[in-house]
């Protein structure tokens, strides 16, 4: 019974929609069940269906609300701005002597953007649109494998607690999931979230944010 609770909670915290709809009471455990059932027998286990419906019934649902509202509660303000552009750069040492000088030319007390994730072989840059050229004139041209323009930067800001609260990057990530919204770049800066999408999916992407604030509680699942 244990191994079936355990793969029962696995399956349920691996999808929000799942998740979401349980708390609001919108599945039928016994559907669910064979579902489960289907995913578990997929990945070489055999579960009995009644074993997987005690398992669901004694999921904490409520708990997973409770968190739930909990994140969205840690939310203090939501800022939006469009002419957004992502960049691929290649790295090399004379690339961090570069974006340095970039870094000097921005005005951050006009409210210009430029934010940088660096790894081994690549960093990930993102700016205004209006700095493009900027950078262009810059960085080589064939640093730059990738452009992307026309999107949108959603920036969450939380109050400090959320440094030490669990599941806050999770619950919003899986949020746009459940929405159908590609991140094309995420940036944890705690108790800053910085997302990166589409300008066309901004707005649906910062209502179902600022829903997250105002969601209500769930209710017992049907049987």
């Amino acid at each position: 019974m244990p191994h079936t609770t355990s793969i029962v909670d696995r399956i349920i915290e691996s999808d929000g929609a799942i998740r979401k709809d349980l708390g609001r009471g919108l599945l039928n455990i016994r559907a669910l069940a064979r579902y489960i059932q289907g995913e578990a027998t997929l990945d070489g286990e055999e579960l009995s269906i009644e074993a997987v419906i005690g398992a669901i019934r004694r999921y904490d649902v409520g708990a997973r609300v409770a968190l739930h509202e909990s994140t969205g509660q840690l939310f203090k303000k939501l800022t939006m701005r469009n002419k957004i552009v992502d960049l691929a750069i290649l790295n090399d040492p004379e690339i961090t002597a570069a974006l340095g000088r970039f870094a000097s030319m921005i005005d951050y007390g006009m409210g210009e953007t430029f934010r940088l994730v660096s790894g081994v072989e690549s960093i990930r840059v993102v700016i205004d649109e209006k700095n493009l050229d900027k950078m262009k004139s810059i960085i080589p041209k064939k640093n730059i494998p990738k452009i992307v323009t026309g999107l949108s930067e959603i920036i969450v800001s939380m109050s400090q607690v959320a440094d030490t609260t669990p599941g806050v990057v999770s619950t919003v990530t899986t949020e746009l999931a459940m929405n159908g919204i590609n991140m094309v770049e995420f940036m944890s800066c705690v108790p800053e979230l910085i997302i990166v999408v589409d300008e066309r999916d901004a707005l649906r992407s910062y209502d179902a944010i600022e829903k997250l604030s105002r969601n209500p509680a769930g209710a017992h699942p049907k049987i």
